[in-house]
């Protein structure tokens, strides 16, 4: 609504978005980052503070916010309130408060006086007989005096609860048992002998009494002459003339001349009333759990609904808890309107931030994800709160006294409300972003990207239902609550015959007054008391309301009562009576500064977490230059950082392990150890060809997942095992390698006989099979195949069992069971024909890859991909690819659910491979061609047609390559890291993303697939080519430096590219000279979830994607690469030379 208002000012309607340079924008997004990455401390925190503002009013049942909680009206409208001028009472309320010391109310000699007192006063009751002036202070008989018949006066008293007897009250040895016992006792009135009523200065423990300040005598008079009034002064002037010399009595002639007139109301709750209430919660409740399932987070969207109605509960009670400190009466407001406040404010915030965080690329790190979206969006929930201040603040100009209070009440949760956006909900939502269950959501954004579509017209309800429309998304709080205060409104605003109209409110809107609850101007007593008349007045509840409509008026909803100050009978020299009535502490203060500024300080509330925010951040700041534009923001996440130089001359093979520890052999006939130390990589290099036994040439090197181990083979088949913890060789077993490199060198654990150990197998092509345990050395070899060996992967599916699986040389498929050390048989995939037949399969299978996260195998042909599931060996899809480079191939995909037929389904699967004999990577993603399907079925034919499940086979396929790729590997967050030699020209061909972000793709037509991604009239290329077509955008790389020849790059698997130099970010000179002699970079090896390691001449390059955190869990596949499963480009022919 604000942005409306400001359209004669802005020249648009729609809401600002702030430029990543904006210090609001800055201030919001470094508290997200900030929150994300300390969310344990955070939630520590929130919920410290929530326990401390909620333990009064659930926990501690003595406290005046429990109290006000518990006698909360559960189906009434309730008010008290002062009528002016003179107005017939149907009731006349006299009083005498009997005080000893303070809060010891309880004690003996203050019940005999208080009961002295009651006999002086009724002696004999108000009838028509006359005064007994020698029973005035010496009655003693037992028995309550009782209303006789058609009188209409009656009274209530603590007394009642010994019968009015002094032999019953000094016998009885445990005044409190006695008054707890019968607390719920009837007088002969019908109203119940509740403390709330006969006492006041109440202490509780677990809703029993413990203490009390003064005894409450009350006198209640129906009667229409003024005979009880006359004959109530008269004994009042006789009790003052009569009493003790150590008792005090004000006023000092006990005659009470101030009164005041006010209107009690009761009204239940109609059934207008329960529709409304119940039909707004029935509607938001079905909207929030269908906008929570919309989010296509299946594991996390109850949870997130937990955390709603947990930071909503905390919310009201902890409002509920600051207002009664306060002194804001909530009493007169029935339970159920209490938590439409809070539905009001909460629900927007929540949804525009989760909307943001799905937006976001699923690349950059969680807690950067989670900042970038509150600094797009969280200027937005502060306007929108100051909006809503406003409001509330307007409406309590013209509404009645007791709605006045409930707008406080509003104002107050709005403010916690907003805090608890900020600290406690984005907490929980970071952590469910880095569980992984929230970012397979974003594939709608990303798909939105990849192939824009022409755009389908959406009916109003979907709009409206999905929070598109400004009705749902600007509108909605505002109006809610606006409509919750003045229905609220109508149950008050007759009151004093003002009715709403135009008028009205116009004089209300203009009115200087402050609008508050008619609170009871009681003249200032002469003693310190623990509860004044008028507080004491103010607590009395619902339920005692109802008793007094049943005596007073049955069946009526309102009636007048003339309520006179009330007479003060108190020791002589009470302790603790003569501390000064003005507020001497803090809550005192605070109490009477709420008074009169409760608006201007929920205002100030807001402005100054706002404030406090932005001025932590801004003590925060590193001092560092900062980025300006998105571009420098994407650069901060693409990080290049250069390992120490341990070796020198070049590398030739590397391996690592997932808890970030790494090994490269060198020429020189050296060995390198880095392994981790979470601030930096500690450096170790073995002389492996002069020790003994020598291990040189070293063929194959490999570490085990949790980096205990390392292996090297050699040539000979000499392995040398290195513990890393104990920084020394265990053994050098010898394996007979038959003069051939191993087509797969890998550890694995397997579980034989209870106990899991860890294996290195190693495959030979001439099909031989070598175990070899690590901890002791033993080994057994055995022939699986009797042709050779192409490829060969190992498979850890869901149970945790081990297998083998390879393709022989006539391309048939085998799987081998690891568990039994003596079985030799494969199983041979029978779906894949082996070829070549005289059908559709052009060539025989020449590699495979393992994916177990999916459960699933990838067969690989000449210009085919073959698809099947591995616990049915049964063909999922095929699809035509290049000519795949062999140990080329990686496949990347979204988070995996679960399809109703039972199978895997992710939202996009992407494939990505180098060519053979050409220097391009080439990736292809499937993704939903239905924007409002999220998922790709990927079990078997007949189940997805049984289930009308959607499969591959109806996925939308877009083409991406990128022209002299370089030497590349894929990682864990979707994208694709490689090394290369900067393009100083862009050839003509090359097409151009339609993203603002990045992403030219550079296309020369060799392959069937590289020619589909030239024709953008192909069905199966994304529009995003089209588009970028007719555009003609160029991606912005990171500035060029020309004397560093080398860059480094990424691509996302939706197609969004971007580069950089490959200069590490201290940028150091001598980089850039020992640059100039690398001939082509490579090997390269997966570091981590977010970065690779990078052979460069005799240096190691780790380039990272975000922040990488390596958390030690295990390879999808089980197994670790061994450098020769990542692409390394060949030289150009005329430019290779010798590394030296």
């Amino acid at each position: 609504m604000i942005w409306y208002l400001l359209y004669p000012l802005r020249g648009t309607t729609e809401p600002p978005k702030l430029s990543p340079s904006h210090p609001i924008r800055r201030a919001f997004q470094a508290h997200g980052t900030a929150t994300a990455q300390h969310w344990l401390l955070s939630l520590v925190l929130t919920i410290s503070i929530s326990v401390l503002l909620c333990y009064p009013a659930v926990f501690q049942t003595n406290s005046p916010a429990a109290a006000g909680l518990r006698n909360l009206p559960k189906h009434v409208w309730t008010s008290t309130t002062e009528v002016e001028g003179e107005h017939h009472a149907d009731v006349v309320v006299r009083q005498v408060w009997v005080h000893g010391d303070y809060m010891n109310a309880l004690s003996q000699s203050v019940l005999r006086k208080a009961l002295d007192v009651q006999h002086t006063l009724l002696n004999g009751g108000f009838g028509a007989g006359g005064l007994s002036r020698t029973s005035m202070l010496s009655r003693s008989e037992s028995g309550c005096i009782t209303p006789g018949p058609g009188e209409k006066w009656g009274w209530q008293s603590p007394l009642m609860y010994w019968d009015c007897s002094k032999e019953a009250l000094a016998s009885d040895k445990n005044i409190l048992e006695t008054i707890n016992a019968h607390s719920n006792t009837q007088t002969p009135m019908n109203i119940t002998l509740r403390p709330s009523t006969v006492f006041a200065g109440k202490h509780f423990t677990n809703t029993k009494l413990r203490a009390a300040d003064a005894l409450v005598l009350t006198l209640l008079d129906q009667t229409e002459d003024t005979d009880v009034g006359e004959k109530w002064n008269r004994r009042a002037r006789a009790l003052a003339q009569g009493l003790d010399t150590d008792w005090s009595i004000f006023p000092q002639d006990g005659q009470i001349v101030g009164n005041r007139l006010y209107e009690f109301r009761l009204k239940p709750m109609s059934k207008l009333d329960d529709t409304f209430l119940a039909g707004s919660y029935i509607i938001m409740a079905v909207y929030v759990i269908l906008r929570m399932k919309q989010l296509r987070a299946v594991k996390s969207w109850f949870g997130l609904l937990i955390t709603i109605g947990a930071k909503m509960a905390i919310c009201i009670i902890a409002s509920f808890s600051l207002c009664t400190w306060l002194g804001v009466d909530l009493a007169r407001i029935p339970r159920p309107w209490f938590p439409a406040v809070v539905f009001c404010y909460g629900l927007g915030n929540i949804f525009r931030l989760i909307n943001a965080v799905l937006e976001t690329p699923p690349e950059m790190p969680p807690q950067q994800r989670i900042g970038n979206a509150l600094g797009e969006v969280g200027h937005l929930s502060l306007a929108v709160a100051f909006q809503n201040l406003a409001m509330i603040y307007l409406c309590s100009r013209f509404v009645s006294p007791w709605v006045a209070n409930f707008c406080v009440f509003a104002a107050v949760t709005l403010v916690f409300d907003f805090v608890y956006h900020l600290t406690f909900f984005v907490a929980v939502l970071s952590v469910d972003v880095q569980r992984m269950e929230l970012s397979d959501s974003i594939g709608q954004a990303d798909l939105a990207r990849g192939s824009k579509k022409q755009p389908e017209r959406k009916s109003w309800c979907a709009a409206l239902l999905e929070g598109t429309t400004p009705l749902s998304t600007r509108f909605a709080g505002t109006v809610a609550i606006s409509s919750v205060i003045l229905a609220i409104n109508l149950h008050f605003f007759d009151v004093g015959d003002q009715h709403l109209s135009f008028d009205t409110v116009r004089k209300k809107l203009l009115s200087r007054k402050q609008k508050r609850s008619s609170v009871p101007q009681w003249s200032s007593p002469p003693i310190n008391q623990a509860r004044t008349p008028a507080e004491w007045l103010k607590l009395q509840d619902h339920n005692a309301a109802q008793e007094l409509f049943a005596l007073l008026k049955p069946g009526a909803h309102s009636f007048i009562a003339r309520i006179y100050d009330p007479v003060l009978v108190v020791t002589k020299g009470a302790r603790g009576r003569d501390k000064p009535q003005m507020p001497t502490t803090l809550m005192g203060h605070l109490r009477r500064f709420a008074q009169g500024h409760t608006f201007p300080a929920a205002l100030m509330a807001v402005f100054m977490i706002a404030g406090i925010t932005l001025f932590m951040n801004y003590l925060l700041w590193t001092g560092l230059p900062e980025a300006t534009d998105e571009d420098e923001e994407k650069k901060s996440a693409f990080s290049v950082k250069t390992l120490p130089t341990q070796q020198t001359l070049d590398i030739v093979r590397m391996s690592s392990c997932s808890k970030g520890h790494l090994t490269s052999v060198s020429l020189d006939r050296t060995t390198s150890i880095w392994l981790n130390g979470h601030t930096a990589h500690i450096p170790a290099t073995l002389q492996t060809a002069n020790m003994k036994p020598r291990l040189w040439p070293i063929v194959a090197s490999a570490l085990d997942d949790s980096g205990s181990f390392l292996a090297m083979a050699t040539d000979t088949g000499r392995i040398g095992l290195w513990s890393v913890a104990a920084s020394r060789f265990l053994m050098f077993p010898i394996v007979n390698f038959r003069g051939q490199v191993p087509a797969l060198y890998s550890f694995v654990n397997i579980t034989r006989n209870d106990h899991e150990r860890p294996y290195i197998m190693i495959v030979s092509p001439d099909g031989y099979l070598t175990e070899l345990e690590a901890r002791t050395g033993i080994h057994r070899t055995k022939r699986i195949s009797a042709s050779a060996i192409l490829c060969a992967q190992l498979y850890v599916d869901a149970k945790g069992e081990a297998n083998l699986v390879f393709v022989c040389k006539p391309g048939i498929v085998h799987i081998l069971s690891l568990q039994d050390p003596n079985n030799a048989l494969s199983e041979v995939v029978a779906s894949l024909d082996p070829g070549p037949p005289p059908d559709s399969n052009p060539a025989k299978v020449k590699c495979i890859h393992s994916v177990p996260s999916l459960g699933l195998i990838f067969a690989l042909r000449d210009e085919r991909a073959e698809i099947f599931d591995f616990s049915s060996k049964a063909l999922i899809h095929a699809f035509a690819i290049g000519h795949v480079e062999p140990h080329s191939f990686r496949v990347m995909h979204s988070a995996r659910r679960q399809c109703p037929c039972g199978a895997s389904a992710v939202h996009t699967l992407s494939v990505a491979y180098a060519e053979q004999n050409k220097e391009h990577m080439i990736l292809q993603n499937l993704s939903p061609k239905d924007t409002s399907i999220s998922q790709v079925c990927l079990g078997k034919p007949l189940d997805r047609t049984k289930h009308e499940c959607r499969g591959l086979d109806s996925a939308t396929e877009a083409v991406y390559c990128v022209e002299s790729a370089g030497v590349w590997e894929s990682t864990a967050a979707s994208s694709i890291v490689g090394v290369r030699r900067r393009i100083l020209s862009t050839p003509a061909s090359s097409i151009a993303s339609d993203d603002e972000d990045d992403a030219p793709v550079l296309i020369a037509p060799t392959s069937a697939v590289r020619q589909r991604a030239s024709k953008p009239n192909d069905a199966l290329v994304s529009s995003r080519f089209i588009n970028g077509l007719a555009n003609g955008r160029q991606n912005t790389h990171a500035p060029i430096d020309h004397t560093d020849p080398w860059e480094a790059w990424t691509m996302t698997s939706t197609g969004e590219f971007r580069s950089r130099p490959l200069l590490p970010d201290d940028d150091k000179m001598e980089d850039e000279v020992d640059d100039l002699f690398v001939v082509a970079p490579g090997p390269i090896a997966r570091l981590g979830k977010r970065s690779v390691a990078v052979g460069f001449g005799n240096t190691v390059k780790v380039i990272t994607l975000g922040k990488e955190v390596y958390s030690g869990a295990t390879v999808p596949n089980g197994s670790l690469d061994i450098g020769l499963g990542s692409y390394r480009a060949r030289p150009r022919r005329g430019m290779e030379r010798k590394a030296l």
